[in-house]
């Protein structure tokens, strides 16, 4: 399918982390120092994958908490899923280690080449004092952040991507998300009318029922060549 190019974008939003940020090398890390000071015996992997898919992602939809206690709580639930000892202080660190995470190679010099031609925005389930140190590595270049923080909700529900249009004042139709999120991103942004590009860096299938976005790419590198700014 050919992005529509119609009519011309006024804003980018984008997903932060995954997108733009390497927030799964730095979590990694994290998680396989807490396996190792724990001595369990489970892969590093394996614990990764248990604890993103089986116990963060289902809290989004749970009651709203800040994502320091989401991270804190579903590392605590993914411990208890292979036996280990919980310890009350198991975890406090974990959105630090969100926050050390740094750009992907190809993100700052993307975000300059397309800075002069659009507006840009950021829509994450992360928080403000989190997405700070993100936002100052990438060159304080977004008009706009938008956080879990600021609406009490998580993608998918539409409640960040509704705020970030009406604090630019633009419809969906002249807004283009970018993100990486077949969970979280594209089963609003799509339905909402933002024409999306995937960014689907992990070479992921696109899992029955997930809304079609308007292009896939392996990584930022081809984004201004499908906006139009380059051949």
């Amino acid at each position: 399918m050919e992005f529509p190019r119609e009519p011309r974008p006024d804003l980018l939003t984008f997903d932060c982390y995954g997108t733009l940020i390497d927030w799964d090398s730095a979590l990694r890390r994290y998680v396989a120092g807490v396996i190792s000071a724990k001595s369990l015996s489970v892969p590093a992997a394996e614990f990764y994958e248990n604890w993103y898919y089986r116990h963060a992602l289902p809290m989004l939809r749970g009651p709203f908490k800040l994502y320091r206690t989401l991270l804190k709580d579903s590392l605590h639930d993914a411990l208890r899923s292979f036996g280990a000892e919980v310890l009350p202080a198991d975890g406090d660190d974990f959105g630090d280690a969100m926050a050390d995470a740094e750009p992907f190679p190809d993100t700052r010099a993307f975000l300059h080449q397309v800075a002069p031609h659009f507006r840009l925005g950021i829509i994450s389930n992360s928080q403000d004092d989190i997405i700070s140190h993100a936002v100052r590595r990438m060159d304080d270049l977004f008009e706009f952040v938008i956080t879990a923080e600021s609406t009490h909700a998580y993608k998918p529900a539409p409640a960040l991507f509704e705020l970030v249009l009406a604090r630019a004042g633009v419809p969906s139709a002249t807004t283009v998300h970018i993100a990486q999120s077949q969970y979280v991103d594209l089963p609003t942004s799509v339905p909402l009318g933002m024409r999306t590009i995937w960014i689907n860096r992990n070479s992921q299938t696109l899992r029955e029922g997930t809304p079609t976005p308007h292009a896939v790419l392996p990584d930022l590198r081809g984004v201004p060549r499908v906006l139009g700014l380059t051949r």
